[in-house]
C-alpha cells in the first residue's frame, strides 16, 4: 500500500528557511573566477603552445556544457578534468605518431 503525502502542517517551532539561490550576476561572476582559477592551472602545469590553446578550448566547451545544468559551478571542474584528459590523449598520441613517422619526412626530403 503506498501512502501519498499531500499536506505539511508544521508546527510553529518547526519553521526552516532554504538557502537562496545566487542571483544570475553573481553565479556569472563565481563561474568566471572558477573557470579562471582552473584553467590557470591547467597551463601552468603545461609547457607546448599547442596544448595550451587545446586546454582554453576546452575550458570554453565545459563551460558551455555546464551552464546548461542547474549547477554549473558543481559540474564544470569535473568536466574540464575530463575534457583536460582527452586533450592530453591526443597530444601524446600524435607525439607518437611525429616520433614513428619523423623519418619518412626526412627521407622524402
Amino acid at each position: 500500500m503506498s501512502a501519498r503525502l499531500t499536506r505539511f502542517d508544521f508546527d510553529e517551532g518547526d519553521a526552516f528557511e532554504l538557502p537562496p539561490r545566487f542571483e544570475r550576476q553573481e553565479l556569472e561572476s563565481r563561474f568566471a573566477g572558477l573557470k579562471d582559477e582552473l584553467l590557470d592551472g591547467l597551463l601552468d602545469q603545461t609547457e607546448t603552445i599547442d596544448l595550451q590553446r587545446r586546454f582554453k578550448q576546452a575550458a570554453n566547451e565545459a563551460a558551455g556544457i555546464a551552464w546548461t545544468t542547474e549547477f554549473p559551478l558543481l559540474v564544470f571542474p569535473t568536466l574540464l578534468d575530463e575534457l583536460a584528459k582527452r586533450e592530453r590523449a591526443r597530444d601524446n598520441r600524435q607525439r607518437q605518431i611525429r616520433a614513428k613517422t619523423e623519418h619518412l619526412i626526412t627521407e622524402q626530403v
